[in-house]
């Protein structure tokens, strides 16, 4: 077996580690030095880990924090959705399994209590990365939440095999007759006023990001980070906000709509534009996130049902976890 070293993160590394997860098999900006770092040091204990192979060769970074409970607990980014092992082209199963011990030695000797890591989901790998998964199931590690995202597999789309329902295309053409226009928006500020108010009402809840941080994100990833909206004689009333965190997927963070608008259907519209836009740009998935709450323990019905009828279907998100 490969032996596989590692280290600490520092800052000093910060450049070789986002040089690294842009040239990776399944990185994305959400691994990036410069994504983590819109938090805040004082936001996260970061306790983040590079892999070296025999010859030094940087194989492997794992972007992780200190999980503040009643156990001390090594974890993928709570600050990203998914973090995960990100890996170069030369690592194999050999280099898996090597870092998959490593990791728990590492973490045991540091007094960690458990382990917990949430990989990076297949369809952002540029290259098959399941040596991971399967590294870590054969040392002891078991999914503990198990979440449901909806994605379109845009590179597959055809007229002929196009599953979008009659009632999402009719609804679709209901805003664009109504004068529902959609466009790119740096407005972020209006577009936050709409989602806050939605979540409050709907869910008692904030955004995890706030108007601030938002701003920060788009400011350091201004060709990454999109509001796309739609506008009704110039009044925003509904949108989504686009994470293209790499070449292969794009994402809707947030999702939200003016509901004295919605009997126009504006979100259709939206969706109907930006799956098309994805098409044309080479995207090969829609990422609309997940609709399960509570880890997975909850299951939101109405949110999938709308999804799929644009033609999305279901993609894990699993959470491994192992005691020490």
């Amino acid at each position: 077996m490969t032996t596989v070293k590692v280290i600490n993160y520092t800052d000093s590394d910060f450049d070789q580690w986002d040089e690294f997860v842009r040239n990776s098999r399944n990185g994305t900006i959400m691994q990036e030095r410069r994504f983590i770092g819109y938090h805040g040091a004082e936001r996260f204990e970061d306790c983040s880990l590079m892999f070296y192979d025999a010859r030094d060769k940087l194989t492997a970074v794992m972007p992780a924090a200190v999980k503040k409970t009643t156990e001390k607990i090594f974890c993928s980014h709570p600050g990203l959705s998914h973090g995960g092992v990100v890996v170069n082209h030369g690592f194999g199963t050999s280099e898996a399994l090597s870092l998959a011990q490593t990791l728990v030695e590492n973490c045991r000797s540091g007094g960690f209590k458990a382990i917990e890591i949430k990989p990076v989901p297949r369809i952002y790998q540029h290259w098959p990365c399941d040596e991971i998964d399967f590294a870590l199931r054969y040392c002891g590690f078991m999914p503990v939440y198990t979440e449901l995202a909806t994605v379109l597999p845009l590179g597959e789309i055809t007229t002929e095999n196009y599953f979008m329902s009659r009632t999402a295309r009719r609804n679709a053409k209901k805003a664009e007759n109504a004068g529902v226009r959609v466009r790119e928006s740096v407005d972020f500020a209006t577009y936050w006023s709409i989602l806050e108010a939605n979540l409050d009402q709907r869910h008692g809840a904030r955004p995890t990001h706030t108007l601030e941080e938002i701003k920060e994100l788009t400011r350091r990833y201004p060709e990454h980070i999109k509001l796309v909206a739609a506008f009704y004689q110039e009044t925003m009333i509904s949108g989504v906000v686009v994470f293209l965190l790499n070449s292969r997927v794009s994402n809707c963070f947030y999702i939200a709509q003016d509901y004295d608008y919605q009997q126009f259907r504006p979100l259709n519209l939206v969706f109907y534009q930006l799956i098309n836009w994805g098409i044309k740009k080479g995207y090969h998935y829609l990422d609309w996130g997940i609709s399960t709450e509570n880890k997975g323990k909850l299951v939101n019905y109405g949110l999938f049902r709308f999804k799929e009828e644009f033609g999305g279907r279901g993609v894990l998100r699993e959470t491994y976890r192992l005691g020490l």
